[in-house]
């Protein structure tokens, strides 16, 4: 196999998907190329066979979901270069079963974090510029229902005002919306006041909402999508909540959490799906389905 050809087919691939997305097909191949080398298989075109030894061997090491992924690692890098999809033969979809039935598991769910707690992080975090844009981030999170890849994308030049004086802010890329059409979230008038005291302080009025900072130096580039967690971890511990909670916390906790309080508030699914830009309203039920409510009283 020339490696050549599958890593220049991926390439073509570069600005139709996300760049995590070929990220991810790299990786897997790459996985899959190496397990084939060290069995002296051939990974392209590789057999149904192989692909079915492939998912016996890694059933017991991995999540379902996670050889879903590789298959469809597999399935891209064959499709890209005109050979045969060896992922659709009945070998394989026995293999794929046989896993699941293996390892049942239900898909683990970030922490929610919910307005109290939401609260708590804002009220510990400092009043220099580190503490306003972590203040911000987590107002804005929590309003927005944001993931974390499309937090630290939001721009200035997508915020406006309403009519009313509100404010909201076009998110212009999600995991679900790979077009970039975008959808409208709207800022209460404690996040907005929160969030200018911020873009103020750090005499931003263009680029990246949300950006590191050195001191009394504030960046030109926006954050990345991992330093949403650690801040949340930051302002937990800060705020002295226990480890337990801390260690849950996760850049997904902001949107569960308010998908949580959404639903206690009396909202329905439509309305949340909206809030968050869900299209499944299966996904929306698993965020909630660990709100306490009080169906008998």
């Amino acid at each position: 196999m020339n490696i050549g050809d599958w890593i220049g087919a991926l390439k073509r691939l570069e600005g139709a998907y996300a760049p995590s997305t070929l990220r991810g097909y790299a990786t897997d191949f790459r996985l899959f190329a190496s397990w084939c080398e060290q069995k002296g298989l051939t990974p392209l075109p590789a057999a149904p066979e192989t692909i079915a030894r492939y998912v016996d061997e890694h059933a017991d090491l991995h999540a379902a979901t996670t050889i879903k992924r590789r298959l469809a690692g597999i399935r891209k890098v064959h499709h890209l270069l005109r050979l045969p999809n060896p992922v659709i033969d009945e070998e394989v979809v026995i293999a794929v079963r046989r896993a699941l039935r293996r390892k049942p598991g239900r898909p683990n769910q970030a922490l929610g974090l919910n307005r109290d707690l939401r609260d708590r992080l804002i009220g510990a975090c400092d009043d220099d510029l580190v503490g306003l844009r972590n203040r911000a981030l987590i107002a804005v999170g929590y309003d927005t229902l944001c993931r974390r890849s499309e937090l630290v994308l939001l721009r200035v030049e997508d915020l406006a005002v309403n009519p009313r004086g509100g404010m909201s802010i076009l998110v212009r890329r999600a995991k679900n919306d790979p077009h970039g059409k975008g959808r409208l979230a709207s800022l209460s008038t404690e996040t907005g006041a929160i969030l200018k005291a911020w873009l103020e302080a750090a005499e931003i009025s263009e680029g990246p909402l949300f950006r590191p900072v050195w001191g009394p130096n504030v960046g030109v580039s926006g954050l990345a999508p991992y330093t949403v967690t650690r801040i949340l971890k930051s302002a937990a511990r800060s705020a002295e909540v226990d480890e337990v909670t801390v260690e849950g916390l996760s850049g997904h906790s902001m949107r569960v959490g308010a998908a949580q309080d959404l639903m206690v508030r009396g909202c329905g699914i439509l309305q949340i799906m909206r809030a968050g830009g869900w299209k499944s309203t299966e996904t929306v039920a698993r965020y909630v389905e660990n709100v306490e409510l009080s169906l008998w009283e």
